[in-house]
């Protein structure tokens, strides 16, 4: 997999390690990690912008949104991952305020996270990176949790967690 940078907004340190660790499984090491909205932006600021954005909607202090908003107007990220144990309609919203905005969705999934969607994820972000944006498919969310062919797709890659 090509490098990819990433930045994670989660505020548990053991979910936080967790999606690390996943990263780092999938071949990515360049891993920006916040476990709050002022520790992402400061983030951003000193690294400058990433690939992909990993965004917990339930923070002890604000609100994930925030950060996608601040995402999307500066231009921050080129891709988005909600990850987050809020109820569907909260996910899907956030989702879809992050289209209207110009990020590029990946997935809206519920926690836990699962290493093997994670990697097939940023693998679909690496095939189809140079595509132009408007040519890239947004993820149906709940196709993805859902489709037996999703489960088909991780098995055939052979994904991290799947051995």
């Amino acid at each position: 997999m090509r490098s990819l940078k990433v930045l994670v907004l989660e505020d548990s340190p053991f979910q936080l390690m967790a999606i690390h660790q996943m990263l780092n499984a999938s071949g990515v090491f360049d891993v920006l990690t916040a476990e709050s909205l002022e520790a992402a932006e400061a983030s951003l600021a000193s690294r400058g912008p990433v690939d992909i954005a990993i965004c917990d909607l339930q923070l002890d202090q604000g609100d994930g949104v925030d950060l996608i908003n601040h995402l999307a107007g500066q231009k921050l990220a080129h891709a988005l991952i909600v990850l987050s144990s809020t109820a569907r309609p909260r996910l899907d919203q956030a989702a879809q305020c992050a289209r209207q905005q110009g990020l590029h969705v990946l997935a809206a999934l519920q926690k836990p996270a699962s290493a093997s969607v994670l990697h097939c994820l940023l693998q679909a972000y690496v095939d189809t990176a140079c595509l132009p944006r408007e040519a890239l498919p947004l993820a149906e969310v709940r196709e993805l949790e859902d489709s037996q062919a999703w489960r088909s797709a991780l098995k055939s890659r052979g994904a991290p967690g799947d051995r």
